[in-house]
């Protein structure tokens, strides 16, 4: 479940940091709700890409733990 919210997490803020660099305004859902400034959406896509690794690495040590 980790992986999952952090996948969500990171594609939010690496959408909203695309459209700030490329574009006249940031990408995703997430700029509906709040406006944020390009320091926290890449703390976003730095705090999904966490948990996306720990959601994996987590599952696959608990594969391995088993196979053993």
């Amino acid at each position: 479940m980790r992986a999952i919210i952090g996948f969500i997490v990171m594609v939010q803020g690496g959408l909203a940091l695309a459209g700030l660099f490329f574009a006249d305004g940031p990408w995703g859902v997430l700029r509906h709700w709040v406006g944020l400034p390009w320091p926290a959406y890449g703390a976003l896509f730095v705090a999904g890409a966490a948990l996306l690794v720990w959601g994996e690495s987590d599952r696959k040590g608990k594969g391995a733990g088993a196979a053993a």
